[in-house]
């Protein structure tokens, strides 16, 4: 084990929020990662602690991961460091931690030896380093150190960085921002950090900030462990805790079963490894090879696709969903690029398709187990184990591996010796829609390498919406079309790089507003009565075809009018976009009106998602010509629909 050594650390820690307890150990007899502080299930030894920073969700490190890490470390210090400081021969582990873009921890032998984080500006990433890979990297290479003088040491243990007149020799090819490592005159390490100055100004220039600390300690010996392991000795391990965490996700499996006995499941898969291993917990509960529920996006990569038919293949099992084809790309034009705080693109290709694929495939109800963990968001987080979507009547979702951290998932999927998605192996850290803007822009590069005539599609379309906002290239390249309202960290991005791209993006939606001319006022009938008008003609034609709502509906085309009237309350639609509403008293005015606003986005803009139909406890909702319509004969009033969840509301 490590030395204890008096230093000082400057990697930021709890910076996110704590979604559960950070569970990572380390046997170093065996030289395999733990999920347990229990004994070893190999060797009997006690597991060591491994400290994470949060959320702590630690995973291993595929062949991809591994490359691109690699990669960066010989880019940075020398061909062949990189294999030498993170070997095949070692189970590697990476953990996410919070940053800007994608960064994570890599752990070697049980300790951190480096964080590989994705430089936004220049779309590629750089290796950071801790203090034990500066230790291991200090004995192989010989690029990118800073040797101070004896005496120097004590102030940087105090707090101090590295000034100039403290710097004894450097390498010379330093470049401004590089990483760097530091020895003493005797050449043994004491710290890391970054270069303020270049090589040449060190060793011109007699005064100046030469080096950022991060960190730094007395000088000690790096620890590494000769011990080779592979991520079945890893299983081996982790046996009797692998076998307590299944036990614990199937007694949970069947007591939902036996809950809900009379209702159908599935598993609700998405070719990722936690779908998967909800799938082997399912199977191995109740004995059994459950049907697939799958919603094909339209936007999932290839081998996604071939590896869930082929997993239902293997199993002879059905897959259940729909499949929405072109319509992310066809919904594109009326409502703009998806963002992270305007994601209509699930609603429209996901849970809108999903509430009519299960009226119509399954039933009213169903219990569907799913992939969901807490790590993953701190949404996520806080939701129950077992619960409703909103968006899909009839779902009662189940989330048997909710506690689960990344590690026990993909120890839990070796040891069932099942096949995953080889997309893991080229590096992607998420399966689904391969355009999401939830994604890190590292993710969205990944595209661009492995499936470039994808990426290029989604380049051509962006930039069209960049000219039309008068944004620059690098409002795509540098991936800040994933917000509609760029959020503090992003908008500090883009003024240090001199871009011109406003704080917020409209998008076609929004033109489709009512603006109120005048005011409720008494009317000259009775009661009261409010005039307003639309941003934008109206197709009195395709509203009608959902005012049936508000009652019963005239139209004449010829002068450009529609009417509905439900007693005291009457709407007046002109095509040139002028509305009246009338009502008994102010609040059913206003609220008819909000309503109005509301009913006419859904006539104009229905994407055809299909997640209003099976809502209607009447059958009174369909779809026509690609867009919602209301039979008239069939509907109560009572605009149950209304308060229903509708992408266009997001508009």
């Amino acid at each position: 084990m490590h030395q204890l050594a008096r230093g000082r650390k400057k990697f930021r820690r709890g910076h996110a929020p704590y979604l559960t307890k950070i569970r990572f150990f380390w046997c170093d007899t065996c030289n395999v990662p733990r999920i347990d502080q229990t004994e070893c299930s190999v060797c009997g030894s006690q597991s060591r602690k491994v400290d994470l920073s949060p959320p702590g969700d630690p995973f291993p490190a595929m062949e991809g991961h591994l490359q691109r890490a690699i990669q960066a470390i010989d880019d940075q210090f020398g061909e062949g460091v990189g294999l030498t400081l993170l070997p095949p021969t070692k189970t590697v582990v990476m953990n996410k931690v919070s940053s800007l873009d994608a960064m994570y921890e890599i752990i070697a032998d049980g300790y951190i030896v480096g964080r590989l984080r994705f430089d936004i500006p220049k779309r590629g990433y750089t290796f950071l380093l801790a203090h034990e890979g500066a230790r291991r990297i200090g004995k192989i290479s010989k690029q990118k150190w800073v040797s101070i003088h004896d005496g120097v040491l004590q102030y940087l243990l105090d707090g101090a960085n590295l000034m100039l007149p403290g710097v004894q020799g450097c390498d010379s090819e330093i470049k401004v921002k590089d990483e760097v490592w530091i020895i003493n005159s005797e050449g043994v390490v004491v710290g890391s950090g970054i270069a303020r100055m270049s090589g040449e100004e060190m060793a011109q220039e007699e005064k100046g900030f030469a080096v950022k600390i991060r960190e730094v300690s007395e000088p000690l010996e790096s620890v590494l462990n000769e011990k080779t392991a592979s991520w079945d000795d890893a299983v081996k391990a982790n046996h009797e805790d692998l076998e307590n965490i299944e036990r614990e996700a199937t007694t949970f499996v069947n007591r939902v079963i036996e809950r809900d006995e009379n209702l159908p499941f599935v598993v609700g898969f998405s070719g990722g490894k936690d779908s998967l291993a909800v799938y082997l917990v399912v199977e191995k509960a109740t004995e059994k090879s459950p049907p697939i529920f799958f919603m094909d996006t339209g936007l999932e990569l290839p081998e996604t696709i071939q590896f869930i038919k082929s997993f239902a293949d293997k199993r002879n099992v059905k897959i259940i969903g729909a499949k929405a084809g072109n319509q992310f790309w066809e919904s594109l034009d009326v409502f703009g690029p998806p963002a992270r705080d305007f994601r209509w693109c699930c609603k429209v290709l996901k849970l809108g398709p999903a509430a009519t694929s299960i009226a119509d495939m399954i039933g009213s109800e169903t219990v569907s187990f799913m992939g969901q963990r807490k790590l993953e968001s701190f949404q996520r987080s806080i939701e129950p184990r077992v619960s409703e979507n909103p968006w899909v009547p009839g779902q009662i979702s189940a989330n048997p591996i909710q506690n689960w951290n990344a590690l026990e998932v993909w120890l839990y999927t070796f040891k069932e010796k099942e096949d995953y998605n080889p997309l893991y192996n080229q590096g992607y850290h998420r399966m689904g829609c391969y355009l999401c803007p939830s994604s890190p822009l590292a993710e969205l590069e990944s595209l661009r390498q492995t499936h470039p005539e994808l990426h290029q599609q989604w380049e051509e379309k962006m930039r069209e919406w960049a000219e039309k906002y008068g944004f620059p290239d690098e409002w795509f390249e540098l991936g800040f079309w994933r917000w509609k309202t760029l959020p503090q960290g992003q908008m500090e991005l883009v003024n240090k790089l001199g871009l011109n791209i406003s704080t917020t993006r409209q998008s076609p939606g929004e033109k489709i507003e009512l603006n109120v001319t005048k005011g409720v006022a008494p009317c000259t009938k009775s009661g009261f009565s409010l005039e307003g008008a639309f941003t934008t003609g109206l197709d009195l034609n395709r509203v009608s075809k959902i005012m049936p709502i508000f009652g019963k509906t005239k139209i004449s085309e010829e002068l450009g009018v529609l009417r509905t009237a439900s007693g005291e309350n009457h709407i007046s639609l002109f095509s040139s976009g002028s509305v009246v509403v009338r009502g008994p008293d102010e609040r059913s005015v206003e609220k008819l009106t909000e309503k109005l606003e509301r009913a006419t986005k859904r006539a104009l803009l229905c994407q055809a998602c299909g997640s209003c139909v099976p809502q209607c406890e009447y059958g009174a909702l369909h779809l026509k010509d690609g867009k919602i319509s209301v039979d008239e004969e069939k509907c109560s009033g009572c605009l149950e629909c209304d308060n229903w969840p509708c992408p266009t509301y997001l508009a």
